[in-house]
């Protein structure tokens, strides 16, 4: 790709996936300024590395594969900060009391290999055959992975709900 080619087809990539991406980065780590810090991560990988691109009509998987590696980054530090002693902000942790509803508070609960998938399929409407080409997992895998996520969301939510019922 040439140059200008690839400046529109970055262009193109902001302006069509800026919303979604910081939808899923939030949903990732329920932090709005993290979530932002994420798609503003994701956005300059995705620029220094479009010519890795091969297939411009697979752009949205290759995009959220990159956020999906800014998150597991993000997490890495976070561990190494706790290890050090240094105080940094969870990942997935509710930081306001009251601040997220209980179903973002459930998928929070969620292990990442079922988080994701149910944040892209259930949440930003990607096909199962999308999420499964984004996360490099086969079709059954994904399928899987959202009914436990469902199954867990519908036991956490119960116990929500029987919690807030007393």
């Amino acid at each position: 790709m040439r140059d200008e080619e690839q400046r529109q087809l970055f262009q193109t990539v902001v302006e069509q996936f800026t919303d979604s991406t910081y939808r899923v980065a939030y949903r990732l780590t329920s932090h709005h300024e993290l979530a932002k810090e994420l798609v503003q991560e994701t956005f300059l990988a995705a620029w220094q590395n479009i010519d890795q691109l091969q297939k411009p009509e697979a752009i949205a998987g290759w995009l959220f594969a990159i956020l999906r590696n800014q998150c597991s980054k993000q997490r890495m530090r976070e561990r190494r900060n706790q290890h050090q002693g240094l105080e940094s902000e969870p990942l997935a942790r509710n930081q306001e009391p009251g601040d997220f509803d209980s179903v973002q508070q459930a998928i929070n609960q969620l292990d990442d290999d079922h988080r994701l998938p149910i944040i892209l399929v259930s949440m930003e409407g990607w096909s199962v055959d999308e999420a499964s080409k984004s996360l490099g997992v086969p079709r059954g895998t994904i399928l899987s992975r959202l009914h436990r996520a469902r199954l867990r969301l519908k036991q956490l939510l119960a116990l929500d709900w029987k919690s807030t019922e007393k």
